[in-house]
């Protein structure tokens, strides 16, 4: 696919995820993570080279397309003050949404797009932050051929992560062990 197409479906893919989102409206590191778990959990061609970064996998592309996407009304992505002071943004379909929402592409991988807000969607921000890692780690452990145990994905998660108590990690570990999205990880 050259670029100007792919541009133009990830554009489809953050409308459509702003648009299918909207009760809950997503923000970006919500959008961040959901781009990860389709490109490596349901395995759509995005794209993207995910590193791990502070707040778990990201690729700063993801941001430029949502910056497109904003730039053309595809979307729009407001700031907002939370009571706490922290401020975030709420991505939600723009006007021109719905022309990019009919991208084949987004026809092809909708029953993946419904996976991941079905599986994913109701998490925070935080949670999806700390999933996204365990995959990650996970993932990063296939590509050294290494097998890891319960243990030490905990154990290396939480020297990425030590604001997440073990037992945060470990609920979540078993999540998706038994979702069956770990490949690399077996029982303790």
């Amino acid at each position: 696919m050259d670029w100007d197409a792919k541009r133009e479906s990830r554009i489809g893919l953050i409308t459509t995820l702003a648009a299918e989102s909207a009760e809950r409206h997503i923000g970006r590191t919500s959008l961040m993570k959901f781009c990860y778990f389709l490109q490596v959990l349901r395995g759509v061609p995005l794209g993207y080279n995910f590193t791990l970064y502070s707040y778990g996998p990201f690729d700063s592309e993801v941001l430029s397309d949502l910056n497109s996407a904003e730039s053309i009304g595809a979307v729009v992505a407001p700031a907002v003050s939370y009571p706490n002071g922290s401020y975030g943004y709420e991505i939600q379909e723009g006007k021109l949404g719905q022309q990019f929402r009919d991208n084949p592409a987004i026809t092809e991988y909708k029953s993946a797009i419904d996976w991941v807000l079905e599986k994913f969607g109701n998490y925070a921000s935080a949670d999806l932050e700390l999933l996204s890692t365990i995959v990650y780690v996970d993932r990063e452990a296939g590509k050294r051929k290494e097998a890891l145990v319960t243990s030490d994905l905990v154990q290396r998660v939480r020297d990425v992560k030590p604001r997440f108590a073990e037992s945060e990690i470990e609920e979540k570990v078993d999540w998706l062990r038994k979702e069956k999205l770990l490949r690399h990880t077996s029982d303790r």
